[in-house]
């Protein structure tokens, strides 16, 4: 677990420094002094350029994830395995550009009349498509060289400091809309250069085919977790991107910026858990490829019950927060309430137990994997005609969540099953008894004015969280962790 602590840790770091700057930007400057169409825009461009883009690595991803470890020999630059990744790559994108044409017109005339923007913008799709494609491939190819970090600073944290420039440059007036949404488009495409530059300086950037370790049986194999990564890969990201799109389809663009402000609080949610599943993905491939289950029961288990620790304190925080936040975003988005509280709720399940995806995908029953994402994207896109019509984006975010909790269910159910590997134990009560001591003891505080309001319910939130969790003891490495933090605190007062 060494290299996966450390690592999560840093990448945790300066996810959270993005989210925080992500929230500064999207939460607080954005909706002040852009109309909710034009934030619709930018998260319509997200949503879309990471489906077409995840299309577009024609499941290559997955093989990263699991069969690397065949191919790693430093010394013989990996047998080739970058060459391979770059001609998917071209290949991936020829395909994609090729059904972005035939599917133009019907975007322009679907969106012509509710949603004009984006039809004055999609020219500028497909070349962000391409950036985005070669940085997920480009970026898995580093995690599993044990470098999560540098992928994680430049996405989550690097483009979100230049997009805050950008905003604030909009907000004074020195930059109109169509420089700003360029200038956002150049800062999402950018990480993938400093990733290349790394690469390059560890002498992990090498181009050359290595067709002689290829045979027919490394073929087949390849064929099929490409084929399986594919459908794995790209219902992944409809689940939790198409909700979005699915909101302009039957709503509009503005609706689609609402929904994608009242979201974004939720992410931070899963923050812990995106800097651990980066570095995990490799840990585990390996732990296989050695058929070490016990390993992998472990890292399922302490991810589980700490995920659940961390996850349901920020959840709870943002409970008792609730009211705070809506007052500082303009009255048009306290529609999207409900869409906070309930897209958290199935971000929290997926924190919990989301790295049961990642054990099922990097073993030999990977197939089961697009089973389940398949059926989920489906019930997604049933639950969707039914309930955004007829509820909007509060639809939308049931919707969502519902199919984030079946997937993700089954994933557990099945790793129970066939592995006997679990993660939920009676340790989750005491967290979800933590959680629900914190907020009625935090709801008690009369109201304050914002700041104050929201520093006090927080603190007092934490406290009362943290208390229960300690003397539990339910997890060494939380205790351990404040542990650390109260002797620093102590040193610092000896000062």
């Amino acid at each position: 677990m060494g290299i996966i602590i450390k690592q999560s840790v840093r990448g945790a770091f300066w996810s959270y420094l993005g989210i925080a700057v992500g929230y500064i930007n999207v939460g607080i400057i954005m909706p002040q002094f852009f109309d909710a169409a034009q934030i619709g825009l930018v998260q319509i461009f997200i949503a879309v350029s990471l489906i077409f883009s995840q299309f577009g690595t024609l499941g290559f991803t997955s093989v990263i994830n699991r069969m690397f470890p065949q191919f790693r020999q430093p010394e013989r630059s990996h047998n080739g395995f970058l060459f391979l990744l770059m001609t998917t790559a071209i290949v991936g994108f020829a395909i994609t550009a090729t059904g972005f044409w035939v599917l133009k017109p019907w975007i322009v005339e679907s969106n012509i009349q509710k949603s004009p923007l984006l039809v004055d913008y999609l020219y500028l799709l497909m070349p962000l498509v391409f950036m985005r494609l070669l940085f997920n491939l480009i970026d898995n190819y580093n995690k599993v060289l044990y470098d999560a970090v540098t992928g994680t600073f430049w996405m989550e944290f690097m483009h979100k400091l230049v997009n805050l420039f950008l905003i604030v440059m909009f907000a004074f007036g020195w930059l109109n809309f169509r420089q700003f949404f360029f200038g956002y488009l150049v800062s999402m495409s950018m990480p993938v250069i400093p990733l290349i530059i790394v690469l390059i300086r560890r002498k992990e950037f090498n181009l050359k085919p290595g067709m002689n370790f290829i045979d027919k049986t490394l073929v087949r194999e390849l064929a099929v977790v490409m084929t399986f990564g594919f459908f794995n890969g790209l219902a992944g990201i409809l689940l939790t991107n198409v909700d979005k799109v699915l909101v302009n389809q039957y709503l509009s663009l503005e609706e689609v910026g609402i929904f994608g402000v009242c979201a974004l609080f939720a992410t931070l949610i899963k923050v812990p858990y995106n800097a651990l599943s980066k570095i995990a993905v490799g840990i585990i491939a390996e732990a296989w490829r050695r058929n070490d289950i016990g390993h992998i029961q472990e890292i399922y288990r302490k991810s589980a019950l700490n995920q659940a620790i961390a996850g349901t304190l920020i959840f709870t925080g943002i409970l008792v927060n609730l009211d705070n936040i809506f007052e500082i975003l303009p009255p048009v988005y306290r529609t999207g309430k409900w869409v906070l509280i309930i897209y958290s709720a199935g971000i929290l399940w997926v924190t919990i137990i989301g790295m049961a995806g990642i054990i099922t995908e990097t073993s030999k029953h990977y197939r089961i994997s697009t089973l389940f994402l398949l059926l989920s994207v489906g019930v997604q896109f049933i639950l969707s005609f039914l309930l955004i019509p007829a509820y909007g984006i509060t639809g939308a975010a049931v919707a969502t969540s519902a199919t984030f909790i079946l997937n993700y269910t089954l994933q557990a159910g099945f790793q129970r099953i066939i592995f006997g590997i679990r993660s939920l134990d009676r340790n989750m009560l005491v967290v979800f008894l933590a959680g629900t001591l914190a907020f009625l003891v935090a709801s008690l505080l009369p109201n304050l004015s914002l700041i104050p309001d929201i520093a006090a319910r927080s603190i007092i939130c934490t406290f009362a969280y943290g208390l229960v969790i300690y003397f539990s003891g339910i997890s060494p490495e939380a205790n351990g962790l404040i542990n650390s933090l109260l002797n620093k605190m102590k040193l610092h007062g000896r000062k």
